[in-house]
């Protein structure tokens, strides 16, 4: 089961305890302009190391992890960057909006020991696959610069909030160090927790803990690639991670919205007869307008078993998609656990997409773009001819943890954590580094 390390962390060393322009946002949601931005406000911003290469999730030349490293010694060397003195733990709140509500969602940055994941008698546990461009990118950067730049985002489940109660004091004093990020006018706090018997209460809890992953499989999975091959660097034993509640208040998912792509000859009337022919499925027409999507996606909780909203920007239609039964892929994906099956995401998938859409508008050409934002759908849906924009409900988290111990993964972009955990703020070096 996971075992809990304190980390002796590299943090930004300044005069002031705001550290927002030198964190940013997790670099796999960046790209070279909003790089570029994050430095010209301040040189020393995170980015620098974290993003050598862009797009994310690409293999750079070696010479680009190299400047990364040589940047990353030069602020160590000149105390932009220290380690601190005594191992610790570090006590994060993220303080943001949704809509007109302001939430805070607590968790904890420590180091968990790495092992395989979905081991059956517990630990850690996967719900995405990774890609190999993806880790040997971040397997590159690692060894350059010996640390892991960014922590992997890890929920469990903590009926009686032991945890937030455990930390209830350090909440409850002034941070140690903050920042908010620019993009999305989130605040980060955190406080350094070194006291030994609180984490040794810490180490206790976890011990017997199912860790989930809800972001951050390429990173993951690249520090247990490090880790088994340097196994004479004990520090590399430990992953960075940010461990949050699964019943924190502020800890919500989000839906990933779809625009359906490559599809030849597409007509909003034929896909109606197709519906029609069918008996797992039912469309019925509603009365928004394409400037209330946001109100389509309110309807979609009490319409019916697995509904989804479809927009059709060549006729301005909205409608919502809904199955008869609440396991209608019992018979067509029998190998599948219950628990994937009733995911909506993996409906829109085996049903719509690939029973409907592919066998009658374009075959392996149908693809997807996916954006959280409502605006951007339509926007997305409009940019092209035959297109169809499917809104989609959020997947609950308890979904992800029980897709996970049935040692199966989700379908692309089944969730969106938001906010973000932010880079810059906790940095875990692999090896000797005074």
């Amino acid at each position: 089961m996971p075992r809990l390390r304190p980390i002796r962390a590299v943090r930004y060393r300044s005069d002031r305890a705001d550290i927002s322009s030198k964190i940013a946002p997790p670099y796999d949601v960046l790209d070279e302009g909003p790089k570029q931005a994050l430095l010209e406000r301040d040189p020393h911003n995170i980015v620098a190391v974290d993003l050598p290469v862009t797009p994310p999730k690409t293999v750079g030349p070696d010479t680009a992890y190299a400047t990364a490293a040589d940047t990353f010694n030069d602020w160590l060397n000149n105390n932009i960057l220290a380690r601190d003195e005594q191992p610790a733990v570090y006590a994060y709140e993220q303080v943001y909006t949704v809509g007109d509500r302001t939430f805070q969602r607590r968790g904890l940055f420590a180091g968990l020991e790495v092992e395989d994941f979905n081991r059956p008698e517990g630990g850690i546990f996967r719900h995405e696959k990774t890609i190999k461009a993806g880790t040997d990118d971040r397997l590159k950067l690692m060894q350059a610069t010996g640390a892991q730049l960014s922590p992997i985002f890890g929920v469990f489940n903590d009926p009686h909030r032991r945890v937030t109660q455990l930390l209830t004091d350090t909440f409850a004093a002034e941070p140690d160090f903050a920042g908010t990020t620019d993009n999305d006018q989130v605040q980060h706090r955190c406080w350094i927790v070194n006291d030994a018997d609180l984490i040794t209460e810490l180490q206790e809890f976890f011990q017997p803990t199912n860790v989930f992953i809800a972001d951050g499989h390429h990173r993951y999975t690249t520090a247990l690639n490090f880790s088994k091959e340097n196994p004479d660097l004990p520090d590399a034993a430990a992953c960075l991670f940010v461990l949050v509640a699964v019943e924190d208040p502020g800890m919500i998912v989000l839906p990933t919205h779809r625009v359906i792509t490559g599809m030849t000859d597409f007509a909003i009337e034929d896909l109606v007869k197709l519906v029609a022919s069918r008996d797992d499925l039912v469309l019925t027409a509603t009365d928004h307008g394409p400037d209330q999507l946001a109100e389509l996606e309110a309807a979609l909780p009490a319409a019916g078993h697995h509904a989804m909203g479809l927009f059709d920007p060549t006729s301005d239609q909205t409608f919502i998609l809904t199955t008869t039964s609440d396991d209608p892929l019992a018979d067509l994906t029998p190998d599948k656990p219950e628990v994937w099956r009733h995911l909506d995401v993996a409906v829109l998938h085996e049903l719509l997409i690939d029973r409907i859409l592919r066998p009658a508008f374009g075959g392996d050409a149908v693809g997807f773009k996916y954006t959280a934002d409502l605006g951007d759908l339509k926007f997305i849906a409009n940019a092209e001819p035959d297109r169809l924009a499917v809104v989609t409900q959020a997947t609950p988290l308890q979904s992800v943890c029980d897709v996970s111990i049935a040692d199966e993964v989700m379908p692309p972009k089944s969730t969106y954590f938001f906010p973000k955990l932010a880079t810059g703020l906790v940095i875990n070096p692999l090896g000797p580094r005074e």
